[in-house]
């Protein structure tokens, strides 16, 4: 049965941005460190200001910056796989950027994945995100 183990990295992702974590503990006492944060790219604030931008508008200019966001997370999980840092990843994401995600993984992070969980975990306390994507990972299994 596949755990959060000892070196897993946890990548928890919303619409603002990811969160790298990785377990420095063991699966019975996780401990979670922060490796990395990448933040969503902010929309210009002078399109925000004009009143003629229709919302379409608005809504595309935050997926683009989502898109953006996703592709500097997966660049810096193929570095970090290039460079043996870690041999295993966990992913949680909303849906939509769950698909980004998925369509942006090469074949070297896609062999490192061990779950890719379709809900958001940003709000969660540190040692309830590997409650749930362990509690995730039992119930796949």
């Amino acid at each position: 049965m596949t755990m959060i183990t000892r070196g897993c990295w946890i990548v928890v992702v919303d619409g603002d941005g990811a969160v790298i974590l990785e377990n420095a503990g063991t699966v019975p006492a996780p401990d979670l460190r922060l490796i990395d944060r990448i933040e969503t790219p902010k929309c210009d604030s002078t399109a925000e200001k004009d009143e003629s931008a229709r919302p379409a508008e608005a809504s595309d200019r935050a997926r683009l910056a989502e898109t953006a966001m996703v592709a500097m997370l997966m660049t810096r999980l193929s570095f970090a796989v290039r460079q043996s840092r870690t041999s295993r990843l966990a992913i949680a994401a909303p849906p939509h950027l769950l698909e980004a995600i998925r369509t942006r993984l090469d074949d070297n992070l896609r062999g490192r994945v061990v779950m890719m969980l379709p809900k958001s975990l940003t709000g969660y306390p540190l040692e309830k995100i590997v409650s749930v994507m362990n509690d995730a990972m039992t119930r796949a299994a």
